[in-house]
């Protein structure tokens, strides 16, 4: 299987807007609305997980599966941390296909003003050829991997693109756990896919 492996790594620079990132703050177009969940009539924002911008892994996409201009934006309920795909609320995926230069950081903050993001960290690309990885240090976009390779999933699943695989990862600033050790799958029908729409976004969590 022809895959992607993005590695997280903490720069001391300040990455430039429109760079591929994990946590920090996005870099957002005018009119941005950061995606929320709806519990009890209370919206809460969901945690940004990363963006990646689509030229720099376009070299990288060997069966050219995902756009080549623009930026693809990750989020995910890192304070629930759902784990079915049943919960279609857990995460979203937002594609822009507009002028990267035109993007601006958009900091969520407290209600004191205080700036609620993680430290932000560049990605570096490499192609791979598997599946599921065991490198537990590292963030994996995998592209064509059937979700049958990892066992008994469910019904929601079945036939269904992976998108992005974020591995349980520790480093001095944080811990990100999903299922003691595994990692978090964010899902997509192939279909939708191949048309660039990332409206109907599924996610699961697989134990390692």
């Amino acid at each position: 299987m022809n895959s992607i492996r993005l590695k997280p790594i903490y720069s001391n620079d300040k990455l430039p807007v429109g760079s591929s990132k994990f946590f920090g703050n996005p870099d957002v177009w005018e009119g941005f609305e950061w995606p929320s969940i709806e519990i009890d009539g209370e919206l809460y924002d969901l945690t940004f997980m990363c963006q990646i911008n689509c030229a720099d892994i376009a070299a990288y996409d060997k069966d050219g599966l995902l756009p080549k201009t623009g930026m693809l934006y990750f989020f995910y309920d890192l304070d629930e941390m759902p784990y079915e795909p049943s919960d279609k609320q857990a995460a979203r995926v937002l594609y822009y296909n507009g002028d990267i230069n035109s993007l601006k950081e958009m900091h969520l903050v407290d209600e004191n003003g205080d700036d609620l993001s993680m430290r932000e960290m560049k990605l570096e690309f490499e192609n791979v050829d598997t599946g599921y990885l065991d490198d537990r240090d590292s963030t994996h976009l995998l592209l064509g991997v059937p979700s049958l390779d990892y066992g008994t999933m469910y019904d929601v699943i079945d036939g269904w693109q992976m998108l992005l695989q974020i591995d349980s990862m520790e480093t001095d600033e944080m811990v990100l756990d999903f299922s003691g050790d595994g990692v978090l799958c964010f899902y997509i029908e192939p279909e939708k896919l191949r048309k660039q729409d990332f409206s109907d976004v599924r996610i699961m969590q697989i134990y390692s």
